[in-house]
């Protein structure tokens, strides 16, 4: 009876708290997970992923990447390197990528690119920027540094709003805005991309050329 117990204690404290899984999948309180190799450390609740990384959130955005580290308490991802981020109307991809999942809320930090989708899938706009902050479930994202081209149309500004829903964009600061022979530049406009309708306000200066 005493060698039983000394051998259960001894099976015990070997068993692993790290457990490595090839090629798999698994899920998460809201979605899954796809890759070649998972690292999950028990104790930490540390998720790792490696190899053609594969987010599926329920009900929201998909996410690729090559690494993926997931803290499965504070229920936050990071994506290192380039990433690729689709949904309903949008295309985007960037470098280094944090998802805060409780709080419907991925950045994307360097080299962002966004296509915008129409209801027929075509491209309505490309929007490049430094950074991207992305609430999934308003559907708003800021930019910082952000170059909207669209039809001819070329805006840019030092921070703005995308109001996916909507396609409006809320340029702040240093707006400049090109489309044929005029160009405005004010504090604030706003760009819908949809009724190609443009507001600006604070300071507007415009310059045109007189067609001969």
């Amino acid at each position: 009876m005493r060698k039983l117990l000394i051998l259960t204690l001894c099976l015990m404290l070997f068993i692993p708290t790290v457990i490595y899984a090839q090629k798999q999948q698994t899920t998460t309180q809201s979605g899954k997970l796809y890759g070649d190799k998972f690292i999950y450390d028990m104790k930490s609740k540390l998720l790792k992923v490696e190899g053609n990384v594969r987010v599926e959130l329920k009900d929201g955005p998909k996410i690729w990447g090559n690494k993926l580290d997931f803290d499965q308490d504070k229920q936050i991802m990071i994506v290192p390197g380039v990433v690729r981020v689709e949904m309903e109307r949008l295309k985007i991809t960037g470098t280094d990528m944090e998802a805060e999942l409780n709080n419907n809320r991925i950045v994307i930090k360097k080299d962002v690119k966004i296509l915008s989708l129409d209801e027929k899938g075509n491209i309505s706009a490309t929007i490049t920027c430094s950074k991207l902050d992305y609430n999934t479930n308003t559907k708003e994202a800021k930019v910082e540094q952000v170059t909207v081209e669209q039809e001819g149309t070329k805006a840019s500004a030092n921070s703005g709003i995308f109001l996916i829903d909507k396609e409006e964009f809320r340029l702040t600061g240093n707006v400049i805005i090109s489309r044929e022979d005029i160009t405005l530049k004010s504090n604030e406009a706003v760009l819908n991309t949809k009724t190609q309708v443009l507001e600006a306000t604070g300071s507007v200066e415009a310059e045109f050329q007189v067609k001969e």
